[in-house]
């Protein structure tokens, strides 16, 4: 499902893009800054680097509708055959059936490495959705997994075993805390 982050994250997606638009594959480097902004998800990536390719693609549809308005206002006036006039408009729609897979395609392409950076870098990841002002979130359990079990204080149940781990329970400061286990971070902001 789409919630409201997803589509400012879509749009920061296709401003990068068309801001970049002067080097090939912008929309790859558009559609990869959404979804690191997105999550490590990477259905969630695909997804929102595709927004990010559609919301870029829409002036490329207005500068079509003005070239087959113009174009058609153009044949109007030299009084030409119709059978031309409809062999450039299928031209210009062809273009822009091409545009439109190129920039929705690698958009979603370059969501879906976006999100494959997020979940191998999460404390860039985090630190960057706090800058824009998002929230740190547990990434979503992949199918065949199941959901962590939580105690009645709102821990996982395994972190209560700190025995078989290398590090003492509450002697690391916030700052410290592995990047990976920012969820614990949350949580204890959470119940405070």
């Amino acid at each position: 499902m789409v919630s409201g982050r997803t589509i400012i994250n879509a749009i920061i997606g296709a401003v990068v893009g068309i801001v970049l638009s002067f080097i090939p594959f912008s929309t790859v480097v558009g559609g990869a800054v959404a979804g690191f902004l997105e999550g490590p998800d990477d259905r969630d990536g695909a997804i929102v680097g595709a927004l990010a390719g559609a919301i870029t693609f829409v002036p490329i549809a207005a500068v079509a509708v003005l070239g087959i308005g113009f174009v058609g206002f153009g044949f109007g006036v030299a009084a030409a055959p119709a059978e031309g006039f409809a062999f450039v408009v299928l031209l210009i729609l062809v273009g822009v059936l091409f545009a439109f897979v190129y920039t929705v395609g690698l958009s979603l392409l370059g969501g879906y490495l976006g999100a494959y950076l997020a979940r191998e870098y999460p404390g860039k990841h985090a630190r960057t959705r706090e800058t824009f002002g998002g929230r740190r979130r547990e990434p979503t359990p992949r199918s065949g997994t199941r959901p962590r079990e939580r105690d009645a204080e709102g821990t996982d149940r395994h972190d209560s075993d700190r025995s078989t781990r290398n590090e003492p329970a509450d002697e690391r400061e916030d700052g410290d805390l592995d990047p990976s286990r920012w969820h614990e971070t949350r949580d204890r902001e959470r119940d405070e």
